[in-house]
């Protein structure tokens, strides 16, 4: 784990109980959106194709914007991809970028800051900048934190970018109000690099639960999808208490020839296509054993 920190430009926060007497250990910033969506800009600049395989710094933020979309019913994130609007604190817009300094301020131990405007005493947010610390090495990619080749970390902005939004939407550190929980929103940058239960059931505290089944596909813009690629980028979303494997087939290859997608709440996995329609089957394996399944989607290999 590294030791340096996520830091939000304002503090407040306090513990949950929910119905049934379950307590969570998420925690809120005191402030939230009464509108949706709430529209991005991102201007994070060029990069190469990144570890993940991300086009662009903007892809992989656009990616986690899309990440909490999957699970928020109120409240949604739109984007401004390449944005040229110049960033400015308190000028009613929502900046995503790189820079040296918060606003003029040095970042300390901050790998990333997010900022708070609101009105009605603290309650209703106005807007809200993510900050990421350009003074450190930076790519995008899955798994335990890696080493940068001159010392020190190699940050993954995609997983700092899911906390960061967390902040956007009004979630803060629970590790910070005395909660012992996994979850991404805890405050020290670490090997977790998806929403895990904590904070996805502090979202949908704060915004509601989207319908269509916790466990199930990310849909395509449009269906069937279509592509001419030989290998294609399937996402979805799992429960990590029901499920313990996801699991895809892909009915031209096989009936049952299950490939393992990698993570569970927020997963995602290339499958090989077939020239023509492919059926592709969600399942999950539950920790007793049993395989179900619960979604199927059609891309179409042209």
């Amino acid at each position: 784990m590294s030791g340096r920190r996520f830091v939000r430009a304002i503090l407040a926060a306090g513990l949950l109980s929910v119905p049934g007497g379950t307590a969570w250990g998420y925690a809120f910033t005191g402030s939230t959106w009464n509108y949706s969506p709430v529209v991005m800009n991102l201007s994070l600049g060029s990069s190469g194709m990144l570890m993940d395989g991300s086009a662009s710094w903007n892809a992989a933020a656009e990616d986690a914007l899309a990440t909490w979309n999957d699970y928020l019913l109120r409240l949604q994130f739109s984007v401004v991809r390449n944005s040229s609007l110049p960033p400015a604190d308190d000028d009613g817009a929502n900046s995503v970028f790189f820079s040296n300094t918060f606003y003029g301020r040095s970042f300390g131990d901050a790998v990333a800051i997010t900022t708070e405007w609101t009105v009605n005493n603290g309650r209703r947010r106005i807007e809200a900048d993510t900050i990421f610390n350009a003074n450190l090495d930076w790519n995008s990619y899955r798994g335990d934190l890696r080493g940068s080749s001159g010392g020190g970390t190699l940050y993954d902005l995609h997983r700092v970018a899911l906390h960061e939004f967390g902040h956007t939407l009004g979630l803060d550190h629970p590790d910070e109000r005395g909660q012992s929980v996994n979850a991404i929103m805890n405050s020290f940058v670490s090997d977790v690099d998806h929403l895990l239960p904590d904070d996805i059931r502090g979202g949908q505290a704060l915004y509601g639960a989207r319908g269509g089944g916790t466990n199930s596909f990310r849909r395509p813009a449009t269906s069937p999808a279509r592509t001419t690629a030989s290998r294609y980028l399937f996402r979805g979303r799992a429960d990590g208490v029901a499920a313990d494997a996801v699991l895809l087939v892909n009915t031209r290859l096989g009936a049952k020839k299950y490939f393992k997608a990698n993570g569970v709440e927020s997963w995602r996995k290339r499958l090989p296509l077939r020239p023509g329609r492919n059926r592709i089957k969600l399942y999950i394996r539950k920790p007793n054993g049993v395989v179900s399944k619960v979604d199927q989607v059609t891309v179409i290999r042209n």
